[in-house]
């Protein structure tokens, strides 16, 4: 009896160090996964000071919209600029900075000047400027590191999620395992049946900085979905840039 005891002591003994090295083991090799991915991911971050770029973009929802051209200027971490026309004629102007929100429609003669609850209504989630800024980057509109994500790698792709899960929403980040830069990101809001959706395509490399050629975007709720999809064409970068904008007088004003 005390040999039939001591034998199922070892096997137990035994059994449980095998898993706890198993886990070791796996727990380090996604530790050193999550490690080289983060850090080509940082390495391949926008480190210019400005931007600028043409686009043409297209707008699917409510009250849709053609095919428009529009002019891009960023300044890293302090203004973005949209001048939108179509056929030669302004459409308007959007400029954002990290505490104001601004925007012109010469097609009904309107205007918002207030905080980021515009953008916030029409992408379906708070945003701030950093994550808008994100947005056209192509890059990831939450901070990734070690401590709060983990990630698995997929045929194409590195896909980061939320070690602690969040009650208010679910989100998803997919790296490019090429370029390291954000191939989709999402955030999925079920109780509210709400989805924001960013995917890129066809990144292209630009005086070392890979930027996406296209940003596919789509907003939906259980009643309406929107989609923006945007093309760049002629980038350029750390060019000296203007940011014009004056809300023309007699617009009305959007309340929200």
């Amino acid at each position: 009896m005390i040999k039939k005891s001591i034998y199922i002591l070892i096997l137990v003994v035994t059994i449980t160090a095998c898993k706890t090295k198993k886990n070791t083991t796996n727990n380090n090799a996604n530790t050193m996964l999550l490690t080289k991915v983060l850090d080509n991911y940082n390495n391949n971050r926008f480190h210019k000071k400005t931007l600028k770029a043409s686009l043409k973009a297209k707008y699917k929802g409510k009250n849709s919209l053609p095919s428009v051209n529009a002019s891009l200027r960023i300044e890293k971490d302090k203004v973005i600029w949209l001048s939108i026309t179509k056929l030669f004629f302004s459409v308007g102007k959007l400029k954002i900075t990290p505490d104001r929100v601004q925007f012109y429609n010469n097609l009904d003669n309107s205007y918002f000047d207030g905080d980021f609850s515009l953008l916030s209504n029409f992408l379906g989630t708070d945003v701030n400027f950093k994550q808008v800024q994100s947005i056209f980057l192509g890059e990831a509109i939450y901070d990734l590191n070690k401590e709060d994500y983990q990630v698995v790698a997929q045929e194409n792709n590195y896909l980061f999620t939320p070690i602690e899960k969040d009650e208010r929403f679910n989100i998803f980040f997919w790296l490019d395992v090429n370029t390291y830069k954000t191939s989709k990101q999402e955030i999925r809001q079920e109780k509210e049946s709400k989805l924001l959706s960013v995917q890129y395509n066809n990144f292209e490399n630009i005086d070392n900085v890979t930027l996406p050629k296209h940003i596919h975007i789509l907003a939906k709720n259980s009643k309406t979905a929107n989609t923006l999809d945007i093309d760049y064409k002629n980038v350029e970068f750390d060019l000296p840039l203007r940011f014009p904008f004056t809300i023309p007088s007699g617009y009305k004003e959007i309340k929200l």
